[in-house]
């Protein structure tokens, strides 16, 4: 810890006097924990406790942010992290508690500076809102109070702009939606028609944006639009831009210098941390993931050496006293999973008074997409075996460097640490966990940390009280000398894997440390941490086959490979009525310039499509036409006969008619995965017609389904794409491919452009005299009702 000085001491013992509960600590909001109680002084007015927040809830989750580093929860002791999303009012389940990011490292000084959230209150934050001066690295009241806010945007509104820019070749302000207008982007003209401060400008950017005219001023009217921000993904072109952008987009800042510490009780780091929350609403396992991306500068003057970061997670599957913890290194994935066939800990009920999953339980996992930057060195040990190493500080020389009692000789220097341009990324260097105390009967040592030390041998990959983690049990052995990174990486369904079920470890709330280090953090350097949560429902219980966990989670790292270019598949055609009498003509059509299915020529990669295969594009396939039972169905409701009927479907004359994909169940005897096939399309392959008449309801009660004058009807189109690289196989005597090979999902529905098309037959009236403008059968070019 820093010395306190003497005017320090003064003041401490004058505030001990004043007021003895100036500083009380931080308490778990589902138990008491102990904090070390210890005053920090301030010279000018510090930050207050960020407050605002705000649910991303564009698909299947319904995600609570915050304002203050912590997000999933809402304060008040309950997660919020709720997936499947039930509609407002009914019983809602929670699968995360809590999470935060972490950060830690020393100056050149040796002085522990350390940030990190846990649940955050307003005697225990270390995060406060608002970037800091790029300069000085400091920050004060005002500036926080204007950024404890969210700026959201919505795909659908992003990619209306872009296609009226596209078409007319500018865009009228009046008509850019409030998100896209006042997206807080560097120079924003219009920010001040709305938000009484000044957006910061500094080098290394606000929120990210495609520049149209590439004057480096966000300016939506210029044909500007915000974009997520991945390094080493910005767009070559406008057209790339627009597949960078999701669904549903938050954006905000915070940071670790406006105040004191009361979390950890350490010193800050000023770290200015920038983070992108995102979503996407598809009919895939995505429809069930959210992602975040961290933009970390470091506004310190000086190195910061030894430095981690980390992700950590209090996953609560439900009830919070059932579950276990495990990872997938390989993958980088920490998973959350339940302790036995119930959710609950007093059959499906749950002491701390969580709703739970019952019999119907999910398993989750958080994928460390990647961590930061380092430089790397290739250093040798006894006979020349190579190791990659990074970070090296300044308590070893040029020639040699330490890693706990092993001395290591630098043979090949492959970057200076003056030299910011020779970096590798780091990925989870360590998984690891703690336990809330009281939460079982397990030891001191294994429980939350109290201290800044305590957080820091955490990020490390250690204990709170410094002893190594090691392989077997618990993970908590001192006299172990089996030492690991890792905790639980076996497989549970294996039983001579190390994992919690094969420890059988029983009932605890635990929370996990995903960390990358240690590495150098120079003065200014960015860095990114991004993460994804990903779901699967109903798994077979107790210690559960990974298998679809683990095939969602590779499309999900397979979206991250791909920018977050998500395969959209082909845009919805168009579509026009002809109103006649008790009867309407649809006609189908894409736009050339907007459509990525003009002239019919969409394709598109198929992102689990293994590297080196050749047909690896999704291609267009044909049309389906429904008809709704009303203006509110979406297209997640297509398959429910009482709200969605098809009337016709066309298709590309190819030989491909039928169409098929495939899922995986779990045997719950047997615990092998029983791959069903579902029937997508049954195709007339007839080839492809524009025009479709329609004469019947669908909806109609009795004998005469004819269409009624004056009455609405609804409909909408969708387009869908075909690839079938190999035909799926699952013969585990296959040598060349293996066990489970081939196209999964040969059948894939496009979801741009889909809309709600409101139709009204009406009768032809014909007179005997010159008719007059407007006679004849009305054309309505439909524009359709958006939903998402």
């Amino acid at each position: 810890m820093k010395s306190i000085k003497t005017l320090g001491l003064f003041l401490f013992f004058l505030l001990s006097f004043l007021n003895a509960d100036a500083h009380v600590g931080p308490k778990d909001p589902k138990a008491p924990k102990p904090k070390n109680d210890q005053p920090t002084v301030s010279y000018r007015e510090d930050c207050t406790l960020p407050t605002a927040s705000i649910d991303q809830d564009i698909n299947n989750v319904r995600a609570r942010l915050r304002t203050g580093g912590d997000v999933w929860w809402d304060g008040n002791g309950n997660g919020r992290y709720i997936v499947p999303k039930p509609p407002a009012g009914e019983r809602e389940v929670s699968s995360i508690f809590s999470g935060s990011v972490w950060l830690g490292g020393y100056d050149p000084e040796r002085n522990l500076k350390i940030a990190a959230g846990q649940y955050t209150g307003s005697n225990n934050h270390d995060f406060f809102t608002g970037p800091l001066d790029p300069f000085m690295g400091t920050t004060d009241l005002p500036i926080c109070d204007n950024w404890d806010q969210f700026f959201e945007v919505l795909g659908d509104d992003i990619r209306s702009a872009a296609k009226i820019y596209d078409a007319n070749g500018s865009i009228p302000c009046d008509s850019v939606s409030s998100g896209v207008k006042y997206w807080p982007g560097k120079g924003n003209p219009f920010w001040l028609e709305k938000y009484d401060f000044e957006l910061p400008d500094t080098g290394q950017g606000l929120a990210a944006f495609w520049d149209e005219d590439q004057d480096g001023v966000y300016n939506p009217c210029n044909g500007d639009i915000p974009i997520i921000d991945i390094r080493g993904c910005f767009p070559e072109n406008r057209k790339q831009a627009v597949e960078l952008v999701p669904d549903q987009m938050f954006f905000w800042i915070y940071n670790d210098a406006g105040g004191p510490h009361t979390e950890t009780f350490g010193d800050a780091i000023q770290m200015e941390v920038q983070v992108q929350s995102f979503a996407y609403a598809t009919n895939d396992e995505i429809n069930d993931m959210t992602f975040q991306r961290y933009k970390l500068i470091n506004r310190a003057q000086a190195d910061i050496t030894d430095c981690y970061f980390a992700m950590w997670v209090d996953g609560d599957l439900g009830c919070d006293a059932d579950d276990y913890i495990g990872c997938d290194v390989d993958r980088s994935l920490a998973y959350l999973y339940n302790e036995d066939i119930v959710d609950g800990d007093t059959g499906s009920d749950c002491s701390s008074g969580a709703e739970t999953y019952g019999t119907e339980i999910p398993i989750l996992g958080i994928d460390y997409f990647r961590g930061p930057l380092a430089p790397k060195y290739i250093v040798s040990e006894g006979q020349g075996e190579e190791h990659v190493i990074t970070g090296a500080d300044d308590e070893y020389d040029d020639d040699t460097y330490s890693v706990g009692d092993t001395i290591y000789v630098i043979d090949v220097l492959l970057g200076d640490t003056d030299e910011a341009d020779i970096l590798v990324e780091l990925g989870m260097s360590s998984f690891v966990y703690t336990n809330r105390q009281g939460a079982g009967p397990w030891p001191a040592g294994t429980n939350d940390p109290s201290n800044a030390e305590e957080f820091y041998r955490l990020l490390t990959g250690r204990w709170r009280d410094d002893t190594p983690f090691t392989f077997g049990g618990s993970g908590y052995d001192p006299g172990n000398t089996n030492v690991v990174q890792y905790a639980f990486p076996g497989l549970p369904t294996s039983e001579t894997d190390w994992s919690m079920c094969s420890a059988n470890l029983g009932f605890g709330d635990r929370r996990t440390i995903q960390a990358s280090g240690p590495f150098l953090l120079k003065p200014g350097a960015v860095n990114e941490l991004i993460i994804g949560v990903v779901w699967v429902p109903d798994i077979a219980y107790p210690c559960p086959d990974l298998s679809r966990l683990q095939t969602a989670d590779d499309l999900a790292q397979a979206l991250f490979d791909n920018c977050f270019d998500i395969t959209d598949g082909p845009d919805a055609p168009d579509v026009c009525a002809v109103e006649l009498d008790q009867e309407v003509v649809l006609v189908l059509s894409n736009d050339e310039v907007q459509s990525n299915n003009a002239n019919l020529a969409y394709f598109e990669k198929d992102l689990l499509v293994p590297d080196g295969v050749s047909d690896s594009l999704y291609v267009f396939e044909g049309y389906k036409i429904y008809q709704l039972v009303d203006a509110l169905v979406s297209p997640q409701e297509l398959d429910n006969i009482d709200k969605a009927r098809i009337i016709r479907q066309v298709d590309v004359q190819n030989g491909i008619s039928e169409i098929y994909n495939w899922t995986a169940e779990i045997n719950p005897l047997t615990e092998d995965r029983i791959w069903t096939f579902e029937k997508m399309v049954e195709g007339a392959d007839e080839g492809i017609r524009n025009t479709i008449r329609v004469t019947n309801d669908q909806f109609a009660d009795g004998n005469d389904t004819r269409l009624i004058n004056h009455k609405k009807y609804y409909f909408m189109a969708l387009a869908y794409a075909h690839n079938n690289w190999q035909e799926w196989v699952t013969n585990p005597l296959d040598t060349i491919y293996g066990y489970e090979t081939g196209q999964r999902s040969p059948y894939l529905e496009g979801r741009g452009n889909v809309d709600v098309y409101t139709v009204i037959p009406r009768p032809i009236i014909y007179t005997d005299i010159a008719s007059d403008y407007g006679d004849g059968p009305i054309v309505t070019r439909l524009a359709g009702e958006g939903v998402g």
